[in-house]
């Protein structure tokens, strides 16, 4: 009997003693760069991997300009929204949209000499800024902090009784933080963060993002993405004035892969955008090669392309801005290669080899509806331009559809002003 009360004893001292050296599971999630997409999408990951592993803590570090407001108040509502404690530690500044973040903290902890503030809108209109200082309010109260000085962040036209005066946005010191509601406590380093929360900074598991995150963050950076579409698209035009695949069109999607990458490791680009940028680029490939002038098809097909693209960027204005900034360089960038590479075989595809001068028998005919039903022998291939020979003239022609080769018989079917349209001439028996 004896003996088994020992036994009994020794198990709840060993169980007594395994709960004492148990450690709370931390996971320590950095918020520094700037805040867009990709910090969202790297945040997310990481927080929900956190929750699932059963974290007691996640400690949020943040050292940000800012950055988008959506993906700030996207941070802002998971923080607030899950039952694991959060503490938010500003490590060397929190402005504008980073600021958002630090208030959704149950802890709000700041090293000596960072700061936090300056959360000016962009652009500085009344509806943002409305919109923003109740996002900031809102948020300070739910954390028990200062709602007035949460929303001077925002708006210039509160004003704090010496912090802050009328026309200034206001931002505050780690020690102001502390002493008017905002911080819980300020630290003088990184390292004595850990103790102030009870923790060994060899037990945290710190989270950083993979080197896809990285690389996403990069390509999606607005002026990124701008010039790898510029490249992309100027390259593939470059190539089709090329006759066969060659540097320029490898290129060329080289970079378009590039940019949707990025937004697809971001989870922007879902695949219905990517499928409608490609029946875009189809679209109009066709109306170059295939369908005569320039109509529904091309049109059709810019118009797919700018609304794939328009769904990807974070806001309509950096859509926009991104969009016009592409198409009004690709335009320049074309014009110049038509200009100085126009007359070398690049144009083979599209242009016409031959001179087309009187004394070799050409003539340009100009409505003339009598040469409707005529056949005539291709003397350079219809790409879908090009030139036939008609009863020992030659005549400037445009093939209804798809490429002739030289040589062979065509049949003229219409005749729009000075455009010739032709189709091969197939025989079908002994008619004609």
């Amino acid at each position: 009997m004896l003996k088994n009360k020992i036994i009994l004893i020794l198990i709840i001292i060993i169980i007594f003693s395994f709960n004492l050296n148990a450690q709370d599971i931390v996971y320590q999630i950095p918020v520094e760069g700037n805040i867009d997409q990709a910090m969202f999408s790297f945040f997310q990951k990481s927080y929900y991997k956190a929750v699932e592993n059963n974290a007691d803590k996640i400690v949020i570090k943040i050292d940000t300009f800012g950055g988008y407001v959506d993906s700030a108040v996207k941070i802002k509502d998971i923080i607030l929204n899950s039952q694991v404690e959060t503490v938010t530690y500003v490590s060397n500044r929190a402005w504008s949209a980073g600021a958002l973040v630090a208030l959704a903290g149950q802890t709000l902890v700041m090293r000596t000499g960072s700061s936090i503030g300056a959360a000016e809108t962009r652009p500085k209109e009344e509806k943002y800024i409305s919109a923003f200082r109740k996002e900031f309010k809102a948020t300070a109260e739910a954390r028990n902090r200062n709602p007035d000085i949460a929303a001077a962040m925002v708006d210039s036209d509160l004003v704090i009784e010496g912090l802050s005066e009328k026309g200034k946005l206001l931002t505050l010191t780690a020690e102001e933080s502390y002493a008017n509601n905002i911080a819980d406590n300020v630290v003088k380093s990184d390292q004595l963060l850990w103790p102030y929360l009870g923790l060994e900074e060899s037990t945290v598991n710190k989270l950083k993002p993979t080197a896809s995150e990285n690389f996403a963050s990069v390509v999606t950076n607005p002026y990124i993405s701008t010039f790898l579409l510029i490249i992309g698209f100027s390259a593939i035009i470059f190539e089709l004035l090329i006759p066969g695949f060659g540097i320029a069109g490898t290129i060329g999607f080289i970079s378009l892969g590039l940019f949707f990458s990025g937004y697809i490791i971001n989870g922007v680009a879902s695949w219905g955008i990517i499928v409608l940028f490609l029946v875009g680029l189809l679209l109009i490939l066709l109306e170059v090669f295939v369908v005569p002038g320039f109509g529904v098809t091309g049109i059709g097909g810019m118009v797919s392309i700018f609304v794939s693209l328009y769904y990807l960027f974070p806001t309509p204005q950096i859509a926009v801005n991104i969009i016009a900034t592409t198409l009004l360089t690709t335009v320049v960038l074309t014009f110049i290669i038509g200009k100085y590479f126009g007359s070398s075989n690049m144009w083979s595809k599209i242009s016409l080899r031959t001179s087309q001068t009187s004394d070799i028998g050409y003539t340009a005919y100009h409505g003339d509806e009598d040469l409707i039903g005529q056949k005539g022998t291709a003397v350079t291939p219809l790409r879908p331009a090009g030139i036939i020979d008609l009863d020992g003239k030659r005549i400037d022609v445009v093939s209804e559809g798809g490429f002739i080769d030289k040589g062979e018989t065509v049949i003229i079917i219409d005749v729009k002003g000075s455009k010739v349209i032709v189709k091969p001439f197939i025989k079908r028996g002994n008619n004609q």
